[in-house]
């Protein structure tokens, strides 16, 4: 080894020393952040192969192989399962073996390196460890390569940082079989050790640099996707809030008109919910909603939209459905909601009232909205007004048909508290 070598690798280890230290600053702020804290604990692991290798370059023994390469494999198996986490699709029982074959490949490599021969067993601990590694990254990058949403600067920037990952570990494993070699591997050989071998950990260095950058304004991106999508909902019931109701309906209101297909709305009110919050107290009134927001949230399609509207009352819209459907809807859902029990202190359960309303094409979506909500309005106070715990369609024709079908299942069901 030239003399200017080993301060060359010195170099590397006070550089990936640097980025040690960064990625344990951003743990603490990563604390409570789930896969947030995988990521930075993957790139400290990864900082400490990177110094252990170097260290390896400048006193070579098996112990450091096997150490570097433990470290290396364990980031990088880190880094997957914070992938995984993050919502990137990978089947749990595929995660689990690859962190299986992590661990039972760190133990081959502990085991390797008793062989007596040190030379041998540091060669064949490089091998190994270098190919298993260098599969765990592609597995990273193929989880990478599965995100439809968008190529951001984040998405890009841990693409090159698992693609320098990638080809460092390449690179490592071509000098690894080179050091022994023979055949075309013998040609990447060099007569004096010099960049070549320095070139794997400066592909390190750069992914462990571009993966913290990356990483992190890829957990910014999603923490503000996450707040934006909570400023939505309502905080009781999780369902959107009156302000994301007309955000949604806006744009459903134009897919109707474009498309010419039907746009259905149920406006949903808690039958006499004030003497529940008067006779039981108000935490056990926000249990009640929150039983009912949780009806309505399981008996929805994923198109449809579900929003509490007020204090106690509650919105569907639903794409694609024709007046017959809504009704039946509206029906499913009464019965399910007469299921739901009462407080003590009240008895029996609890019952709704719906208006159902078929969007018209207007030619203007707010104008359609508005009509489309009004009319379900005044086809729920219809249902109040006669009698609660029915369902009533705006339509004259389908307000029989759906007394109808009330009559059926009242005599059918036991009857509920109307509080309904």
């Amino acid at each position: 080894m030239s003399p200017d070598l080993p301060t060359a690798y010195l170099t590397l280890l006070v550089l990936f020393a640097s980025t040690l230290g960064i990625s344990i600053g951003l743990r603490y702020g990563a604390a409570q952040a789930g896969h947030r804290a995988r990521w930075t604990d993957a790139h400290a692991l990864a900082s400490l192969g990177g110094m252990a290798l170097a260290l390896g370059a400048i006193a070579p023994a098996p112990l450091w192989a096997v150490l570097a390469q433990a470290l290396c494999l364990g980031a990088q198996l880190m880094l997957v399962r914070g992938l995984a986490a993050s919502g990137m699709a990978m089947a749990p029982h595929h995660l689990r073996a690859m962190v299986a074959g992590g661990v039972a490949s760190v133990a081959l490599l502990g085991l390797i390196a008793t062989v007596q021969d040190a030379v041998m067993a540091e060669r064949a601990i490089r091998t190994l460890g270098h190919a298993i590694t260098a599969l765990v990254v592609w597995q990273a990058l193929r989880l990478l390569n599965r995100e439809r949403r968008s190529h951001t600067i984040a998405h890009t920037l841990v693409w090159v940082a698992c693609c320098a990952q990638l080809a460092a570990q390449g690179l490592c494993l071509a000098l690894a079989l080179a050091a022994g070699g023979a055949g075309a591997w013998s040609a990447l050989r060099p007569e004096e050790p010099g960049m070549l071998a320095q070139a794997p950990l400066l592909l390190m260095l750069i992914a462990v640099l571009s993966g913290v950058v990356g990483f992190t304004l890829l957990s910014a991106e999603r923490q503000l996707a996450e707040q934006r999508a909570r400023a939505r909902l309502d905080s009781l019931t999780g369902l959107f809030h009156r302000g994301a109701l007309d955000d949604a309906a806006m744009t459903l209101a134009v897919d109707a008109e474009r498309t010419g297909k039907p746009l259905s709305c149920l406006v949903i009110d808690v039958d006499r919910f004030k003497q529940v919050n008067d006779r039981a107290g108000h935490q056990a009134g926000d249990m009640v909603l929150k039983r009912i927001a949780e009806t309505l949230r399981r008996a929805c399609r994923a198109t449809d939209v579900a929003a509490r509207f007020g204090g106690e009352e509650f919105c569907l819209l639903c794409p694609n459905t024709g007046e017959e459907d809504a009704v039946l809807l509206a029906e499913r859902i009464r019965a399910r909601i007469a299921a739901i029990p009462l407080p003590e202190e009240i008895g029996g359960h609890a019952s709704v009232s719906i208006g159902i309303a078929l969007a018209e094409d207007t030619g203007d979506a707010r104008r359609s909205w508005e009509r489309l909500f009004a009319e379900a309005d005044r086809a729920l106070y219809r249902a109040k007004r006669e009698g609660r715990n029915r369902v009533i369609h705006a339509a004259a024709g389908a307000g029989i048909a759906a007394k109808a079908a009330n009559a059926a299942n009242e005599a059918a069901e036991p009857a509920a508290w109307s509080v309904a």
